[in-house]
């Protein structure tokens, strides 16, 4: 259905730049045992697309992690980072890593390595964000299972020459594998599948017989990555994909260091190394810490030419460094996979010696504002120790309620900026600790040690505001169905907290507005019964525990303004011809905010409501069906701030206009 198909130009286009395995074959039937062998190495009995058979095993993300490579599986249309369940067109059954538990039930590792295939773009910008080894599934139209196979090959037309074009194709030996996870089981599961990359091979075919396994130890294999099951392990790799390239080997590494040793934790130190012989050298860089450590792999093979170590916080001594260089076609002429190299240079790096620096003697410890501030204020606190060349420190808080914080640690950074907004009002403590960075400290208990230290209290003090005013607006008095708005500015405060209370016309006073920050209230006095009012604006600081500091009062009038006359008007005038559309126009007048509402009388002698309250000046009455004879139009009208005043509610009015009506 693929390979040859009039529906499918792009795929078949591929064939002239890629290598095409026509003897690949799926593991089961239905999808989910298949991609469960592409990322697990098993089908683990799973015979269905279950979506909550969760797998306690291993996967190749596990092992990728293990021999030091990045990973991620993108999902075209999947809701969001690590989502479980169906969310169509997003399938679960296509997804095979959110079944592993060590991958799911880990929310941290899950969101950052399954992922909506909307974040691919941004990852390919760089070869430092394109993870070693990518999974990406098309959702359930553009993988061909629900739509036609030219809609997935238009798809595969637009997304493959980004892949492609990308600066990890362009400047690393990188391979983009298609395959399909089963038939239409009408080939005994057979299905087609292409390398494009600029190490396999070009307008090539392989009748090899391979399986989904085949294609995961190919990966392994190629990553480091060691096997999951006996079923990956004893797939053979797909060697005869890839064309055949003469690695030529690194030799002759170089390595300039600066500065140079010895220097003390926390210097940067950067390395440059430098090969002969292969045209496409990657980097790697070891660390053997001093007292027996093991080696630790900080950087692994990259690209990248120049390391930084950042070796702020370790412990003095001397480290061996190892840098590797092999070229990107050489699997390495020495070492044991998959740690191999074709050349190195070590050497050794000292920390903390030669520089006759001794531990920390002395400290003060000063602050800004001095002793006492406000909630809200920004305190800087300043470590000076003396007696020691490499001072760093670390900044300890006793609450006001007695716990201690570590709240910045050690580092050579000596001032220590505190943010108080929030904190509670109350006495505080702070512990400026000082060591030399050669000292691991001759007082205290390790991890928490210091060579000297200086204490003081520090007092948070309740602010309170002021004063209060608090504009209306429009001020003095409004209209019934105006919009009113109060604007509160407090004085003498730095965290001002704002509330509202309001007394209607014999009422009582009820809290329109709960403390915030936010000083403006509007009020839409629609509905709102005329009379006089009374607000109270309160205000407070946020750390004042008081119910109020200051307060604004007023009175404040809503007035009604009834309509006082009305007319009305009928086009065609007084009769017409049932069929025809009449327009009934009205005016009311003394009242600014007119409304209007619209009663029909039928010749039965029934009165039915055409038209409820509102603004509009006209009604259009369809007079199509209605019966012949004699009709009676009420046009009532009213102010948006009146109740009424004729009527009985809920059927009120200002003023009214009635007239007659013929059908014929």
């Amino acid at each position: 259905q693929i390979i040859g198909s009039p529906s499918a130009p792009y795929i078949n286009s591929l064939l002239s730049s890629g290598s095409l395995a026509t003897n690949y074959y799926g593991v089961s039937h239905p999808s989910l045992p298949n991609y469960l062998a592409l990322a697990g190495g098993s089908t683990y009995g799973i015979t269905s697309d279950c979506t909550t058979c969760w797998v306690a095993a291993n996967n190749l993300g596990d092992t990728l992690e293990a021999a030091g490579r990045t990973w991620k599986t993108y999902q075209e249309a999947m809701p969001s980072a690590c989502f479980v369940g169906d969310s169509y067109p997003y399938a679960q059954k296509h997804d095979p890593f959110i079944y592993f538990n060590d991958i799911r039930t880990n929310a941290a590792r899950c969101q950052s390595h399954v992922v909506p295939y909307s974040r691919l773009a941004t990852d390919l910008a760089s070869t430092s964000t394109t993870p070693n080894y990518a999974f990406i599934t098309p959702d359930m139209c553009h993988d061909m299972h629900d739509c036609a196979v030219g809609t997935g090959d238009a798809w595969l037309q637009q997304q493959v020459p980004v892949i492609l074009g990308s600066p990890a194709f362009a400047s690393q030996h990188s391979l983009l594998a298609i395959t399909w996870d089963e038939d239409d089981s009408s080939s005994a599961n057979r299905v087609a599948t292409i390398f494009l990359g600029s190490s396999s091979n070009v307008a090539s075919s392989s009748s090899t017989s391979y399986t989904h396994y085949s294609l995961l130890h190919t990966f392994e294999s190629a990553l480091g990555a060691s096997t999951l099951t006996g079923n990956d392990a004893g797939a053979a790799t797909m060697q005869d994909m890839f064309r055949t390239v003469s690695a030529t080997p690194c030799a002759n590494m170089t390595v300039s260091v600066s500065p140079p040793s010895p220097q003390q934790p926390g210097t940067t130190v950067t390395l440059m190394p430098s090969v002969t012989g292969c045209s496409n050298p990657l980097y790697e860089f070891w660390v053997l810490p001093p007292s027996g450590g093991a080696w630790q792999l900080l950087v692994p093979y990259a690209s990248t030419k120049g390391f930084t170590w950042n070796n702020a916080g370790l412990a003095p001594g001397s480290y061996r460094i190892s840098l590797w260089a092999r070229d990107a076609s050489s699997t390495g002429t020495s070492g044991t996979a998959p740690n191999t190299y074709d050349t190195f240079s070590a050497f050794t790096y000292t920390l903390g010696s030669g520089s006759g620096s001794g531990p920390c003697t002395g400290m003060s410890a000063t602050s800004a504002p001095a002793a006492a501030a406000g909630p809200g204020t920004q305190v800087t606190v300043t470590g000076v120790a003396t007696g020691c060349t490499n001072p760093v420190y670390e900044f300890w808080l006793e609450s006001s309620s007695g716990a201690w914080s570590l709240v910045q640690p050690y580092s050579p950074n000596n001032t220590l900026v505190w943010k108080t907004s929030g904190a509670s009002p109350g006495s505080y403590r702070f512990s400026v600790w000082a060591r030399d960075a050669t000292s691991s400290g001759g007082s205290g208990t390790p991890p928490y040690t210091y060579d000297t230290f200086s204490a003081f209290n520090y007092t948070l003090t309740a602010a309170s505001c002021s004063a209060i005013s608090a504009p209306v607006s429009p001020s003095a008095g409004a209209n019934v169905a105006t919009t009113v708005t109060i604007t509160a500015s407090a004085t003498g405060c730095p965290n001002a907290l704002y509330a509202l209370y309001r007394l209607p016309p014999n009422g009582t006073w009820s809290l329109v507005k709960a403390y915030s920050s936010n000083p403006a209230f509007s009020w839409d006095t629609t509905g709102a019964a005329a009379g006089m009012y009374r607000f109270s604006v309160w205000t407070r600081d946020a750390s004042s525990a008081a119910s109020y500091d200051a307060f604004s009062a007023y009175n404040y009038t809503l007035a009604s303004v009834p309509c006082t006359s009305m007319s009305s008007s009928a086009s065609p005038a007084t009769t017409t011809s049932a069929g025809t559309s009449v327009t009934v126009t009205v005016n009311a007048g003394g009242c600014p905010i007119a409304q209007y509402e619209f009663w029909l009388l039928l010749p039965n002698g029934m009165w039915t409501l055409a038209r409820g309250y509102s603004a509009s000046a006209s009604l259009t009455w369809d007079t199509t069906g209605m019966a012949p004879g004699s009709y009676r139009f009420s046009v009532w009208a009213r102010d948006a701030s009146s109740a009424g005043t004729g009527g009985t509610a809920p059927y009120t009015y200002d003023a009214f206009s009635a007239f007659q009506y013929t059908l014929s």
